[in-house]
């Protein structure tokens, strides 16, 4: 009977989250999601740069990329404007681009195919999901760990090295950093992974005790 009263009491409290979730959600922020929307909208350019052999452009393409990913997140904090929407915006902006931008730069043989696979296909696992988990819910969910976020910022360090190198390949630095960050890019997708598991965990146990 103590069991069950629990189970119920937890049950609530998850629906009103829910309930809280969902009304904090009804306006996206403008300002952060402007900035958010500039990886999305650079992205088809990157690539066609890339693409044409345009090295220099994709390089500076991908530094106004990595850097509108700081200035939302400082945006919606400066303004108090965090919301769920902006976070989703934010963390889709940010998977689209680096996984499109690893698989591209790895044709190109910027990186390494596998070492540049690896971050890429856990961006679009996350992405979807995320996407599950929000349908199942019916609300969108955002959950970024903190190895998820140095999965993000190593991920933008690997394509800024790896675009430099092809624009300014006689700057060995870039050669330097591209090959410490396919190392230490892929051991943060573990650590994500396991972040993950641990966070749903956690959350399955919250609910179901």
């Amino acid at each position: 009977m103590k069991i069950s009263e629990a189970q119920q009491r937890h049950r609530e409290q998850f629906s009103q989250t829910i309930e809280m979730i969902k009304k904090t959600q009804e306006q996206l922020p403008v300002a952060p999601a402007m900035v958010s929307w500039v990886r999305i909208v650079i992205l088809p350019f990157s690539v066609w740069a890339g693409w044409y052999h345009h090295y220099i452009t994709m390089f500076l393409l991908c530094l106004v990329a990595a850097a509108s990913d700081y200035v939302d997140g400082w945006l919606a904090r400066k303004l108090k404007k965090s919301s769920t929407p902006g976070k989703t915006l934010d963390i889709l902006a940010d998977k689209l681009f680096l996984s499109v931008m690893l698989i591209f730069l790895a044709r190109l043989g910027a990186v390494n195919g596998l070492l540049a696979l690896i971050p890429a296909w856990y961006h679009i696992a996350v992405v979807l999901g995320l996407l599950v988990v929000s349908w199942s819910i019916k609300i969108p969910v955002v959950a970024i760990t903190t190895s998820e976020r140095l999965t993000i910022i190593l991920s933008y360090v690997l394509v800024l090295t790896a675009a430099g190198g092809l624009a300014y390949p006689e700057k060995s630095i870039f050669m330097k950093l591209t090959q410490a960050a396919q190392i230490l890019t892929p051991i943060a997708v573990v650590l994500g992974v396991v972040s993950y598991f641990r966070f749903s965990r956690r959350l399955i146990q919250r609910y179901l005790q």
